[in-house]
């Protein structure tokens, strides 16, 4: 199972995942997955635990999925999407899986 098809998954079944990410162990509720105008597949999520270089670990956050680490899914409950992510489903291109 590739990093994306986890992602897809946890989306559909509204499941949460943890990896490794800039240094930090993240725990994320993830929303979204796709192609950015980078080109580049990106994971927007809140991120519910772990740690994070800004201090801030409860955030609505955008990962790039090539720089996860041992993505897998998590034990910790899932958070649903509220409506604040709409204006970031803009930066997708292209979507894999959304909420």
């Amino acid at each position: 199972m590739t990093t994306v098809d986890l992602i897809v998954k946890a989306i559909e079944e509204h499941k949460s995942i943890d990896f490794g990410y800039h240094g930090y162990e993240r725990i994320v509720s993830p929303y979204a997955c796709g192609l950015n105008n980078n080109n580049e597949i990106k994971l927007l999520a809140m991120q519910t635990g772990g740690g994070s270089t800004s201090g801030v670990v409860h955030k609505l956050r955008f990962f790039t999925v090539a720089d996860m680490l041992a993505p897998a899914e998590s034990a910790e409950p899932y958070e649903a999407a509220t409506e604040e992510i709409e204006p970031a489903l803009k930066e997708f291109m292209k979507f894999y899986a959304k909420c």
